[in-house]
């Protein structure tokens, strides 16, 4: 069985002569490099999120959501391989659509986007049109998908409760884009996607982007609901809980919640403090308690209570707990949640519903959010958006929000129970996707060759094997 020939551009470049350069001796020998070996790859990590890719039918599923309104006799890449080309590079590293250039000849790269060895992966113009294709309709068809693909992530078993950790975060903008609107904030222009976790797992849920200068509970009301009912549809005994800051304090998701008949849904935000608050007789009391406890020790200390509590805005009463924390400088910091946390009726009891346990452990436990939007950043560059439509960068917002359920899907599952299985997302780029491989081309079959020596082999082998063909 002999070797076919490579791809026929690379090899008429072969044809040509080698570039060889001379260094200095190693040890009184020679030593030449050669930059000219086109069976060398980089991304010996691009089989692990292949296979991950097909498990999931990422690609495809996003596909099924756009309008393809190119005209086909002249199509060379379909949607699910322009896609694939996509989640691959941001997994890589690689944030911008011009690096689509760079890679179009790369072997690995060739070799799992496409359906043949011998097809460059698409350009960056045809990256670039892919972007500015998408229409209202295709935005919301990804929308309803990504909270389909969570839901298909637990494999039909129903969990007993999740967690849907909100946030937003600043993407600062490169220049005159659609809807940049100026955050006091963060004194930039830029937009503030918002990005719905799953708590317990990380598991991204919803990524919407929008405008940078917004009242930040607007739409998150019907944002909930409507992400609710999906998740109520698939899971009708799953304790859903709702976790965000004071900008997710949002009174009429609250009232929805308390006048509504599903028990299972919990909610616990932050709360502004304003002046009915700070008068109240039972924050005095402990904030006093905490003063008197500062003079007495010059510690710090930290008080919890409850209260009930009804803005003019809102038509239920709800349950506020409150922390009074004298700080080592003896400053008084006063903070407020809102929560339907109840001791009586919540199914967790008693000691799960104590002020201080609902503050330090529920509430404070979204600080994790935080990690997880730091990894959508840095390992798949969720805040590169440089396209000038805002639909554009809708498109991007949901590929790189993609691109990270790709990762956390692959670390969850075939890197259980190694050195990597807690590792960030980060480190499993630089370490697993971006190993150098051999790879031989022949007439029935492709052979990667890994160095023996490499410093995660243990931890690539148990990848491979978890995706090893059994039939």
């Amino acid at each position: 069985m002999g070797k076919i020939n490579n791809i026929s551009s690379i090899s008429k470049e072969n044809r040509q002569k080698k570039e060889c350069i001379i260094l200095r001796d190693v040890n009184k020998r020679s030593l030449e490099a050669n930059l000219d070996s086109v069976s060398l790859s980089g991304f010996g990590g691009l089989p692990l999120l292949r296979e991950e890719e097909r498990t999931l039918s990422l690609s495809e599923r996003l596909a099924s959501c756009i309008t393809d309104s190119r005209k086909q006799y002249l199509v060379q890449h379909s949607l699910e391989e322009i896609i694939r080309t996509r989640l691959f590079q941001l997994c890589l590293g690689y944030e911008d659509v011009n690096d689509c250039d760079l890679n179009r000849k790369e072997p690995m790269m060739r070799l799992m986007v496409g359906d043949g060895y011998d097809k460059d992966i698409c350009s960056s113009a045809t990256m670039c049109r892919f972007e500015n294709m998408v229409t209202d309709d295709d935005l919301l068809s990804l929308q309803e998908m990504f909270v389909t693909i969570f839901i298909l992530s637990y494999k039909g078993e129903e969990p007993k409760d999740i967690i849907l950790d909100c946030d937003d975060t600043n993407v600062d903008c490169y220049g005159a884009q659609e809807q940049t609107l100026f955050n006091n904030y963060y004194m930039e222009y830029c937009y503030m996607p918002l990005l719905i976790f799953e708590g317990h797992s990380g598991k991204l849920i919803q990524p919407l982007l929008r405008p940078g200068r917004r009242n930040k509970t607007a739409n998150i009301n019907d944002t909930l609901q409507w992400l609710i009912a999906m998740l109520r549809a698939a899971w009708p005994n799953t304790f859903i809980t709702v976790r965000g800051d004071s900008h997710f304090c949002s009174h009429e998701f609250m009232d929805w919640v308390t006048e509504g008949k599903d028990k299972r849904i919990r909610f616990i935000t932050g709360l502004s403090s304003n002046s009915v608050l700070d008068r109240n007789p039972e924050v005095k009391r402990l904030q006093q308690k905490a003063i008197d406890h500062y003079k007495r020790t010059g510690l710090p200390k930290k008080y919890y209570g409850e209260l009930r509590y009804k803005a003019g805005t809102w038509n239920n009463e709800q349950r506020v707990i409150v922390k009074a924390e004298i700080t080592n400088s003896g400053g008084l910091n006063t903070r407020y949640i809102v929560t339907n946390f109840n001791v009586r009726t919540d199914v967790y009891g008693l000691p799960w519903s104590a002020p201080m346990y609902l503050y330090e452990k529920r509430y404070c436990a979204r600080g994790k959010d935080e990690l997880y939007i730091r990894e959508f950043k840095e390992a798949v560059n969720g805040d590169r958006l440089s396209c000038h439509a805002f639909k554009a960068n809708s498109l991007r917002t949901f590929m790189h929000a993609a691109a990270y359920v790709l990762m956390h899907s692959l670390r969850e599952r075939a890197f259980e129970g190694t050195s990597l299985e807690k590792a960030t997302l980060l480190t499993i780029r630089e370490r697993i996707l971006l190993t150098a491989v051999c790879v031989k081309v022949f007439k029935t079959k492709v052979i990667l060759d890994f160095a023996m020596y490499n410093p995660m082999a243990d931890e690539l082998r148990h990848a491979l094997l978890f995706y090893r063909k059994t039939a």
